[in-house]
């Protein structure tokens, strides 16, 4: 089956969708058939929302199969939207907003950004229904950037320590491995969109880095 898509033209395809096990959020002006491919690759269900106005999904939602952290731009309207999903919703003021970018989560656990604020990450825990570690990933703050999770597995940065990777299979309670996207490229969760069903990837990224990621993501049955 042919996974590789482009959002416009753009191989950085987690920039704009973000899904869990159930549930794939996609920007408003989404092309049908991106998603078709999402919605079958990923075995969901789709919604169409905005961000503040944003098509950056990806960028400012982290999510699990229980609850979704939204950014402070949000309008009222479009978290109502997400409401509507029945995931639990949490609208943090924090001034790390993208928080896509800042959490890297599965239903086990999560690495985030240690710049966010103790009270913060706590408001985010009771919404995820998780423990929320501060850490980094290759040496980067924006953890949800570097690495991407399901409960089956993870991808991280090729540069990524083994003192991190340690720390992630530790926190997410699953085993992974480092690989890159679209053609090289070590912030992972930008080139593929991943759930425990399937994934859709980046059109630039290669066979190799295919295989590397369904391995370290558990896709191979």
């Amino acid at each position: 089956m042919n996974n590789k898509t482009a959002y416009f033209g753009n191989p950085w395809i987690g920039m704009f969708i973000k899904t869990n096990d159930h549930l794939s959020l996609l920007p408003l002006d989404s092309m049908e058939k991106l998603d078709r491919m999402v919605s079958g690759s990923l075995q969901t269900e789709t919604a169409k929302v905005g961000i503040g106005d944003s098509n950056l999904l990806g960028i400012y939602v982290a999510m699990n199969s229980n609850g979704v952290v939204l950014p402070n731009i949000i309008k009222k309207e479009e978290a109502e939207e997400i409401r509507r999903s029945g995931l639990n919703v949490c609208v943090s003021a924090d001034k790390h907003n993208a928080h896509g970018n800042n959490m890297v989560v599965n239903d086990n656990g999560g690495i985030i950004n240690p710049g966010v604020s103790k009270k913060e990450i706590k408001a985010m825990e009771d919404v995820l229904g998780v423990e929320l570690v501060p850490g980094t990933v290759a040496g980067y703050s924006t953890v949800g950037s570097a690495c991407l999770a399901t409960n089956h597995g993870f991808l991280a940065h090729y540069r990524t320590s083994e003192d991190e990777m340690k720390r992630l299979g530790e926190t997410l309670k699953v085993y992974g491995s480092k690989g890159t996207v679209n053609t090289g490229t070590g912030f992972v969760s930008y080139g593929i969109v991943v759930n425990k069903s399937g994934y859709v990837a980046g059109e630039q990224t290669t066979a190799f880095e295919m295989g590397r990621a369904e391995e370290a993501l558990g896709l191979i049955k």
